[in-house]
């Protein structure tokens, strides 16, 4: 029996493990996963590692704090290498592969049944307010890092 994990999935050993299934919306006729719904399941499980690392992404739009940022995609490059199909159990594997001054990578791989469906390299701006690339503030740093 595979292992039961919470709905926003877990962080074990640094990478976070998100279980989603694949539901008939997600493919085309043919019961074969339409290829940007990869990117929706990659961003939910940067969305889940993030709230489960104790950062609040919505408070954070907010800014009411000074060294609140929102995060943006600048970069995204994903191999496909083998399909999804419609009712498979997959996993979003997400981690943080570098960190620079105002951006991090995020290294990420969708699997079934430890097959690697697809994988991506995602890299992520910090912006302030202003929409301006920022620094990573400390205590995001330190959330990624600790360990």
């Amino acid at each position: 029996m595979a292992e039961l994990l919470p709905h926003s999935g877990i962080i074990r050993e640094g990478e976070h493990i998100l279980p989603l299934r694949i539901y008939y919306e997600d493919t085309d006729a043919g019961g074969v996963v339409y290829h940007a719904n990869y990117l929706k399941y990659m961003e939910r499980g940067r969305s889940d590692m993030l709230r489960l690392l104790g950062l609040d992404q919505e408070k954070m739009l907010k800014f009411r704090e000074a060294d609140d940022i929102k995060f943006v995609i600048i970069r995204t490059e994903v191999d496909y290498v083998k399909p999804a199909r419609l009712n498979d159990e997959i996993t979003v594997r997400s981690r943080i592969s570098g960190l620079g001054r105002a951006s991090l990578v995020m290294e990420q791989e969708i699997c079934r049944s430890g097959d690697i469906l697809a994988r991506g390299v995602i890299r992520v701006a910090a912006l302030g307010e202003q929409g301006k690339p920022v620094r990573l503030p400390k205590k995001i740093i330190q959330k990624f890092t600790k360990e």
